[in-house]
């Protein structure tokens, strides 16, 4: 089993979430571009190629198909990469999945292309401070913040050591900057072609207070595809940081009953 992760989130923040699921299966975690690219963040950067990337990390480790736990962003690249090598995967489980339809796309992309930074949600990745006076300060200043209001201060220290690295300076610094957040923001893309394609067992875990996959867009996809379940949780876009133990269960269950 692979897990790919969350705009902004390192595999270390899920880490909760991969020691229950490890219980039961080998996990293996991949980091997005932004986590070890040198390149400075572009304005815009395709999807697609997260994809890629995660094709060449499932073939690297044998080329066998695999089952792949995504959370938003990570589960949306499962999507892409597997309606392009349907014969790499044996199925996705895809925790709150970034899910964009044709029409709402274009109007998006078009807003981006005009003024790039026109979005609160990337205007609040640029703002993001990128330096604290240690973890334990990152985590004072993460805990007050609503999006974090249903997450643990364990699974949230998890997030703020995942995301912050000290270097030869006392203070710790952010691994996954803002820009290249902003960038994958800007950046995301349409999902219908991607969707339909889909042969392998889809299971979208939703929260039922998520703002990224409200109820019209989740049985949108269910319409896509026959092939796509949907199970709906209580909690947010957050909903494998809130509920780690629900989702690792449910998450099992479906690759058991496949």
């Amino acid at each position: 089993m692979i897990f790919a992760h969350a705009n902004g989130y390192p595999p270390g923040s899920y880490r909760s979430l991969l020691r229950h699921i490890e219980s039961r299966a080998e996990v293996r975690s991949i980091e997005h571009r932004p986590l070890w690219s040198e390149d400075r963040a572009p304005t815009f950067f395709s999807w697609q190629l997260y994809a890629r990337d995660l094709l060449d990390r499932i073939e690297g480790g044998g080329g066998d198909a695999v089952w792949l736990v995504g959370h938003s962003m990570g589960a949306a690249t499962a999507i892409l990469a597997a309606s392009q090598r349907p014969e790499k995967f044996k199925g996705i489980i895809a925790l709150d999945p970034v899910l964009i339809s044709s029409g709402a796309w274009f109007w998006a992309r078009l807003l981006m292309w005009l003024n790039p930074d026109a979005m609160p949600i990337v205007r609040r990745a640029l703002a993001r401070p990128h330096q604290f006076a240690s973890h334990q300060a990152a985590f004072e200043f993460y805990r007050s913040k609503r999006v974090f209001r249903q997450v643990s201060d364990s699974v949230l220290m998890d997030y703020v050591r995942a995301g912050h690295v000290s270097r030869e300076s006392e203070q710790v610094h952010l691994r996954y900057s803002g820009e290249w957040e902003a960038c994958v923001y800007r950046s995301v893309p349409r999902m219908t072609w991607a969707l339909k394609r889909l042969r392998c067992p889809v299971l979208i875990v939703a929260g039922d207070q998520s703002d990224v996959l409200p109820a019209k867009t989740l049985n949108w996809a269910r319409r896509l595809n026959s092939n796509i379940e949907t199970v709906i949780l209580p909690g947010g876009h957050l909903l494998p940081l809130e509920s780690p133990e629900t989702c690792a269960k449910v998450a099992l269950d479906f690759v058991v009953s496949n």
